[in-house]
């Protein structure tokens, strides 16, 4: 995965993500600084969950 900054004919600032596969079409995903933030939140608290042990129980 490759992270790169765009900034569009109006000014609008985006984050681009591109996901590279063998044998297949890059595949670009774009978010707006402040989506792109919140789900960079998102991944810390899932990355920190993760880490977690207890988190990984299957329950009875």
């Amino acid at each position: 995965m490759e992270a790169g900054l765009m900034i569009d004919e109006t000014g609008t600032r985006f984050v681009v993500l591109t996901f590279n596969e063998p044998d297949a079409d890059p595949v670009l995903v774009t978010f707006t600084v402040p989506i792109f933030q919140d789900y960079v939140r998102h991944l810390v608290k899932t990355a920190e969950a993760a880490a977690d042990e207890l988190n990984w129980v299957v329950p009875d």
